[in-house]
Parts: C-alpha cells; sequence; structure tokens
C-alpha cells in the first residue's frame, strides 16, 4: 500500500477494550499520515468494512498469528512496526525510518508482543480507564500524546539529519582526524563512530567549551576512549567540569578544552 492511498482512506479499525502501546501508536502514525481518517475501535469486523485494518483480524498489519515476522535481529513486528514499516520509508527516507524505528519502535514492539518493561509502553497504559468503560475518551487522549511524541521524534530525526551533513564536513576538513572540532552543538553520533574521531569539541550552551568521546558503535556508550580516571577525583587547573562517567568535560575558552582533549589522547 502507498501513501497516497492512506491519504484516501476513510477510516482505520483497530480492537476495543483495553488498549496498548502498539494500537496506539498506530493510530497516531495513521494521524501524521493522514489527520482526517477516522480510528475506529470494534472488536468486530463487518463484511463492508473497507478501511484499514490493523491489531486485529490476522490480516497484514496484525501480529497476533503463529507466523508473525520478526526483524533481522530477532525482535517480532507488532502492528505499529509493521506500519511504520510500510509507510515511513517513503514518507521520510532511509535514516528517519532507520533510526525511529531503532529507536523508539523496536522496544514497543518487543514489549507488546512479550509483556518486557517500556517506560512508553508504561505511559499509554496509565491513560486507560480506571473504571469498566469502553474506553474511548481515554483512547484518543492516548493517540494525542503519542501523536506529539512521533511528531517531535520525526522532526528531530530530520533536523539530525542536516546536522550529520554538516558532521562529516568538519571531519573531512579536520587536521587531526581524531579531534573533531565544531563551531555549534551538532549531532553527531550516527556518523562518528565509524571514523577515526575519538573526541568532539564544541561551544557549550552553558558557556565556554566541551568535550565528548565518540562511541564505539552508534549503538552502544562504550567510548573508543575515556578521559582520565584522575580528572574524576581531582579537576585539572584547566578544566571546570568532568562527568563521573568521564565522556564529558568541559572549560572556560577554547584553548583549555584543547588542552585538555590533547592530554587525554596521550
Amino acid at each position: 500500500m502507498k501513501v497516497e492511498e492512506v491519504k484516501k482512506i476513510r477510516k482505520a479499525l483497530t480492537h476495543g477494550g483495553k488498549f496498548h502501546s502498539d494500537d496506539v501508536f498506530g493510530a497516531a502514525f495513521l494521524k501524521v499520515i493522514n489527520p482526517d481518517i477516522e480510528i475506529v475501535r470494534s472488536n468486530i469486523i463487518t463484511d463492508d468494512f473497507d478501511g484499514l485494518v490493523f491489531d486485529i483480524g490476522m490480516g497484514y498489519f496484525d501480529h497476533h498469528m503463529k507466523d508473525n515476522e520478526v526483524r533481522s535481529n530477532g525482535i517480532p513486528y507488532a502492528s505499529f512496526g509493521k506500519l511504520w514499516r510500510e509507510f515511513a520509508r517513503e514518507l521520510y527516507g532511509d535514516y528517519v525510518y532507520e533510526s525511529i524505528d531503532r529507536r523508539l519502535i523496536q522496544d514497543l514492539d518487543l514489549s507488546d508482543n512479550t509483556g518486557s518493561y517500556n517506560a512508553l509502553a508504561l505511559a499509554i497504559d496509565v491513560f486507560n480507564p480506571l473504571e469498566n468503560t469502553d474506553g474511548d475518551k481515554e483512547f484518543f487522549e492516548a493517540v494525542e500524546f503519542a501523536k506529539a511524541i512521533l511528531e517531535r521524534m520525526i522532526l528531530k530525526q530530520k533536523h539530525r539529519l542536516e546536522d550529520i551533513e554538516k558532521v562529516k564536513k568538519y571531519y573531512y576538513e579536520a587536521v587531526d582526524k581524531r579531534i573533531i572540532i565544531l563551531d555549534e552543538p551538532l549531532f553527531y553520533k550516527d556518523y562518528l563512530p565509524s571514523t577515526d574521531a575519538i573526541y568532539v569539541i564544541y561551544p557549550s550552551n552553558r558557556g565556554g567549551y566541551a568535550a565528548q568521546g565518540v562511541t564505539k558503535t552508534s549503538d552502544t556508550n562504550e567510548l573508543k576512549k575515556d578521559f582520565p580516571k584522575e580528572w574524576v577525583s581531582k579537576l585539572p587547573p584547566y578544566l571546570r567540569f568532568c562527568h563521573s562517567s568521564r565522556f564529558l568535560i568541559a572549560a572556560d575558552n577554547f584553548d583549555d578544552i584543547m588542552h585538555a582533549v590533547r592530554e587525554a589522547l596521550k
């Protein structure tokens, strides 16, 4: 199914009763694509229903069947993940599609399929009614909450893609590829891990300059090289801060932060 088809669909149906992050975020995503689509909640799919069906009915956008699809990393798809896979790449391109699937959707899909703990799924669950009602009012409140998160995340990932293109330029222009100097704070974590970069320097939004260690991969917090352990217990005179986890330092001026980074490389 193409995005243009979804934009013309008048109704989408999901199950009634208690709701979860899967049907809520699935509905939210459909609302992002087509703000005019009507989300119907019912446990019965009538023969004459001609809209999109998700998270019920054992169809294309359901995931309750025995032979449900699984990602290459072993995480099974839920309905939100299937909707995202079907439409997001066409809407937003590879980077936004893949990064949001990795950072948001996979954990939600895993939680819905296995019951594993997920803080965002728990946040959606608290919207369920406290009394024995159909929950429609609360469901649509949860959908608005999820839609705000999803729209913001899409916007942020688009911005990050722009940042990455800028970071590439800084990297290629760097004299010492181990130390990347940015003129502004930019998102670099999906690019620099695969390069020779070890530390990144940038103007701090708290004044002065900061430097961070580059991680070994974009999906880990393990650094290529920590800042020295002794800086945590006793700051050198050219620094004003060293994080206890040794991934971040700050100084009052550029010369001091550059000196610190060069010392850390020794």
